[in-house]
């Protein structure tokens, strides 16, 4: 599980580790609970591949997501019908984004509740805040038609108890075909979203690895680093030149542990997760390749590479990630179609196009590549409420609204959800580019509102560009193996210990606290549930290696 809920525990695969499942919760005392294999006795849907599109780059390399520089000429149909019968579809999720303009003053949000026949009424969680608004939506009993479900506690004890339907009588097997667009979700990333044998959502896809890695390379140049890093030693000289360069609240790096941490275990090769050697885990805080990355870190702090406040940046995601387009910090982290879709990044790119350039951190003695967490494909959850599926025309309906949000690319549905209707943002003739309506603005009134279920694929010019470096990250990844199961410890005692790695390894790295402490914070890391979640992975792991 990730130390922190923020955006870059959410929109990250392959950090410290990859997302995955949710944890169940059982028990109520540490070391009362199991781990299990949710993927056991789970009958999968019959998959069925995506539509072929002329001109798809197809990488060789699994986990990296298929290219598209340009649209098809024609497109093709998927739905046959609206799916919605003209009643409300409710649903929670989260956003990174401004809040969309409201119903009445949204030429997108009207023309997405005719083209699908639905009174679509969201309620949309700021990522800062997510994990306290699913808990009192929770609490109140009352759920949505829909939920989007992250990697919380609040989210691992609704799926036990019950609040989120079982789908496995209607989409296991050949019962799929009927909504041939969720067919198109691979088999792996069915097991991942399985609760004890059951489908009980769909998943948010991620590729192998979401983000790359990009630094100044004008400042870099500027400061007589022709290239990118090629070590850690360089790592440090050229982020710390970039706090040196005399120019008013310019800084190499910005929060910490944040971005540095995760480019320091890459290139420390910091087991993903959990070290599995012998039937025995070990977890990657435990290693010495740990203790070295740490090591590091409090070298960058010492060399003057962090930003002075980078403790409090760390806990305000939003701050840190506007300190990338407006040109004060000198390394990014986020996921690769930013660079390329237009919003801030692709603008601040736009206007700079030598200034933010993609590099994969390297090995910390120069020798090749760093190492990456690979995700497991799923992003997250969206599950349908158990409440809503007791109606079962209803539930069909609700199937046939995720059918639609899942249209392929290519697909006059994929088409409508990404550009909008015809003539409101954009125009196409001719089976051309689409071309922008003057004066609409797409991405803020429906970013949020279509954000889910569609298949993850690089379409946007520049699609082999981030092909070719996200290959480099996806050869140089591996999966936690305790990625699909669940502990009950894990759940019980993952806020503690975040809040134990902050007063400990935070600390360690601004100079607060001796390297030392990290043997003082491991110990308390096993006594509060660390050396559960072992003994309880390490049953799991052991059922699954013998069938059971």
């Amino acid at each position: 599980m990730s130390h922190r809920f923020t955006r870059r525990s959410l929109m990250a695969a392959g950090g410290l580790a990859p997302l995955a499942a949710l944890a169940a919760c059982s028990g109520e005392t540490p070391g009362s609970g199991v781990a299990i294999d949710n993927a056991t006795g789970l009958e999968l849907p019959n998959h069925t591949p995506p539509p072929e599109v002329e001109g798809a780059i197809i990488s060789e390399v699994e986990g990296v997501p298929p290219g598209y520089e340009k649209l098809p000429a024609e497109l093709i149909k998927t739905v046959d019908s609206p799916p919605g019968d003209g009643s409300a579809v409710t649903e929670f999720k989260i956003s990174w984004d401004a809040p969309a303009p409201p119903l009445e003053e949204n030429m997108f949000w009207q023309s997405y509740n005719e083209t699908l026949n639905v009174d679509y009424q969201p309620q949309i969680a700021p990522a800062a805040n997510y994990d306290e608004r699913l808990a009192t939506l929770l609490a109140g009993g009352d759920l949505p038609d829909i939920v989007q479900l992250l990697d919380t506690a609040q989210s691992a004890r609704a799926i036990r108890d019950g609040a989120f339907a079982d789908l496995s009588p209607l989409l296991a097997g050949s019962a799929i075909d009927e909504w041939p667009n969720l067919a198109n979700i691979r088999e792996d990333q069915w097991r991942y979203v399985a609760y004890d044998g059951k489908i009980v959502g769909f998943p948010i896809d991620l590729p192998a690895y979401n983000n790359e890695f990009r630094y100044r390379q004008d400042w870099a140049e500027e400061n007589g680093y022709p290239d990118p890093p090629a070590d850690a030693e360089e790592f440090k000289e050229l982020f710390s030149s970039f706090s040196k360069m005399g120019v008013d609240g310019r800084y190499g790096l910005a929060d910490a542990p944040g971005t540095a941490m995760i480019a320091a275990n890459a290139m420390f090769h910091v087991p993903i997760g959990w070290r599995h050697e012998n039937g025995s885990l070990t977890y990657h805080q435990e290693t010495e390749e740990f203790a070295e990355a740490v090591k590091f870190m409090t070298e960058l702090w010492e060399a003057g590479a962090f930003h002075p406040d980078a403790l409090s940046l760390d806990a305000n995601v939003g701050q840190t990630l506007s300190m990338i387009p407006a040109g004060t910090v000198g390394i990014s982290w986020i996921a690769t179609a930013n660079w390329f879709n237009p919003g801030v990044y692709y603008d601040a790119l736009q206007e700079a196009p030598e200034s933010w350039a993609a590099f994969v951190p390297p090995h910390h003695a120069g020798d090749g590549a760093g190492l990456f967490g690979r995700s497991t494909g799923v992003f997250a959850r969206v599950g349908i409420s158990a409440q809503a599926a007791e109606d079962e025309e209803r539930l069909k309906m609700l199937l046939d609204y995720c059918n639609y949000l899942r249209a392929p690319f290519g697909s006059e549905e994929h088409y409508f959800l990404h550009y909008g209707a015809e003539g409101d943002y954009f125009t196409r003739s001719g089976g051309g580019d689409p071309q922008p309506v003057e004066g609409t603005s797409f991405q803020p009134e429906a970013a949020q509102l279509t954000y889910g279920l569609a298949p993850v694929v690089y379409d946007f010019a520049g699609a082999q560009d981030a092909i070719t470096v996200n290959e480099q990250y996806v050869n140089n990844s591996e999966m936690d193996p305790c990625a699909g199961l669940f502990s009950d410890a894990a759940t019980r005692a993952q806020p503690q210990l975040d809040e134990l790695f902050e007063s400990y390894v935070n600390q360690i790295i601004v100079g607060n606290r001796p390297l030392s402490d990290l043997e003082v914070y491991l110990e308390q890391w096993r006594s509060r549930g660390g050396d559960d979640m072992r003994t309880e992975f390490e049953e799991a792991l052991k059922a699954r290696e013998n069938g059971e």
